[in-house]
């Protein structure tokens, strides 16, 4: 199983990454991103090394693990998204030169946030390892709330207020994470970063 989280930014750079990180280990871990990552050419699976400060799970304590996400970066434009959304025109709505009904991404506030949108970056999370969701789910809060973004959760249709982002993600990652048994967890120790 796995899923999407959108990011819909106007732009974004390297220079946001040590906030990105900063504010990551206020959760409860350090973790460290692949020291190679760039926003500008990275496409694939995105590693962090992690260290959870206050496992429930006493195993987990004091070791090193290696998790991420599927991370991609590409052109948003919502002009030709709601194009692309319109349904086409029959022989008879031509012939009477019938308009087109509107057609909304989202809906109409935002639509209007979505105006100005460059990018939509991609963080798909899967379920064989454990820490992947944590990871996904706070990475794309982090960077929606970083760069003023719209973030959604596609497969339910639903767009996150950046409000209360951060914090929500971390108590939805919580709950997922408390509700796992000892044997439930799939982890990988990290063993540095050429795997």
């Amino acid at each position: 199983m796995s899923l999407d989280l959108n990011v819909y930014v106007k732009q974004i750079d390297d220079s946001i990454i040590p906030k990105w990180i900063e504010r990551m280990n206020q959760f409860d871990m350090e973790c460290e991103i692949h020291p190679d990552f760039s926003f500008n050419d990275h496409s694939g699976f995105l590693p962090f090394k992690i260290r959870l400060k206050n496992p429930k799970n006493e195993e987990l304590k004091d070791k090193e693990f290696i998790s991420g996400f599927e991370f991609y970066k590409d052109e948003f434009d919502l002009q030709k998204e709601l194009e692309s959304l319109q349904p086409k025109k029959s022989f008879f709505q031509k012939l009477i030169n019938k308009s087109n009904e509107k057609v909304e991404y989202a809906n109409t506030e935002i639509d209007s946030k979505l105006a100005d949108c460059k990018l939509v970056l991609t963080f798909n999370w899967g379920s064989h390892n454990s820490l992947e969701l944590r990871m996904s789910s706070l990475s794309s809060a982090i960077i929606s709330e970083l760069t003023n973004g719209i973030c959604s959760y596609p497969a339910d249709d639903i767009w996150y207020d950046n409000k209360t982002i951060v914090e929500d993600a971390h108590k939805e990652l919580l709950e997922y994470e408390n509700s796992l048994k000892p044997t439930e967890w799939r982890m990988h120790k990290f063993e540095g970063w050429n795997e």
